[in-house]
């Protein structure tokens, strides 16, 4: 049964709401476990490992936020099956079955695996040393800079909000160039589009009258802030990641379906289409729009990299390629003379 371009949308929106909501619990979790105390007593020492160490950022920590993606490998690879149907044989023909245990599959999962160390886990860990040496280094107070790491308590809900944890690096340079801008009464903090612009009136009023801003209220801001950027990170993970993986296994579907057949790779064709003239596509990716490229195996010239499908990195493209990308690939295959077109997720 053919699959519309609105299933696999909603399919596509699926998975991104599962991997969004794996990273917050994941961010949450690690508020949770913290022993601020712990801590403190790290930061008192100097104990800069002693910290990471504490929050847990591993692997382990993160194997919610693993498994999700994974999930939408396999929801990609079961659609592509599904989308592929019947594979013709010269006396009869075949279901198209996925399965995540062969070793190109296995091979995928490996490598998002460790991906999530190289690009998640190793930048948040960073993110978390340059805070406490800066911290240490401005002779901030240890209790203090525990809390701007793991977020302080909300009185509504009673759980730790804001906090560094979930951010990458330039989120956390943001979050601490708007904390400079509030202790030093610099109106640029307006032009901060990641604030709560509900308090912009009781800021606004602090600065004209020249006092310094309490700290509370300087707290308050800058926690509303962090709590918006791990939203906006998290958003950015889950649609990159999440339609990777769902390209990813629906490309695996393909490649077992091709493996099981008769067909010769000059009968596969792969077309690049772009999102649409909307104004918010790369315009390396509107180039490239309507390129073709015979077989599985050969990949699309997109901005000067190569790429095996939208969203790829897996031959070096770097993320101004890949991230948030929308694109499509359209796969065509003639099958003993029956051509089937196969649309990508985007």
């Amino acid at each position: 049964m053919a699959i519309t371009q609105g299933q696999l949308n909603a399919i596509a929106k699926r998975r991104e709401n599962a991997v969004l909501a794996a990273f917050i619990t994941v961010v949450q979790s690690v508020r949770d476990q913290v022993t601020i105390q712990e801590i403190v007593r790290a930061l008192e020492a100097g104990n800069v490992d002693r910290v990471i160490f504490l929050l847990q950022l591993d692997q382990a920590t993160y194997e919610p936020l693993e498994n999700e993606i994974l999930q939408s490998f396999r929801a990609g690879g079961l659609t592509g099956a599904q989308q592929v149907g019947a594979i013709p044989l010269q006396n009869g023909e075949l279901a198209a079955r996925f399965s995540i245990r062969t070793p190109q599959a296995e091979a995928w999962a490996a490598a998002m695996s460790s991906r999530l160390v190289v690009e998640i886990i190793e930048p948040q860990r960073e993110v978390i040393r340059d805070i406490v040496r800066q911290g240490l280094e401005d002779g901030r107070n240890p209790r203090s800079i525990a809390l701007d790491i793991v977020g302080r308590t909300s009185k509504a809900t009673g759980k730790r909000e804001g906090g560094y944890i979930g951010l990458a690096s330039n989120q956390a340079q943001w979050v601490a160039n708007a904390r400079a801008e509030l202790e030093s009464l610099d109106n640029n903090y307006f032009t901060r589009s990641l604030r709560d612009k509900r308090l912009d009136s009781t800021i606004r009023k602090a600065m004209e009258s020249g006092e310094p801003l309490p700290a509370a209220t300087i707290d308050n801001a800058i926690t509303r802030m962090q709590s918006r950027a791990e939203r906006y990170r998290g958003e950015t993970i889950a649609r990159t990641e999440a339609i990777e993986a769902l390209r990813a296994g629906q490309d695996q579907s393909i490649r077992q379906a091709y493996e099981q057949s008769d067909v010769l790779d000059k009968e596969v064709t792969r077309e690049w289409s772009d999102s649409g003239n909307d104004g918010r596509t790369r315009p390396t990716h509107s180039r490239a729009d309507g390129q073709k490229v015979q077989g599985l195996d050969t990949p699309f010239i997109v901005g000067g990299y190569r790429l095996m499908r939208p969203g790829d990195s897996s031959l070096g493209a770097p993320g101004k390629e890949t991230i948030q990308c929308r694109c499509r690939q359209i796969t065509r295959i003639n099958w003993g003379g029956r051509a089937r077109r196969i649309e990508g997720f985007g």
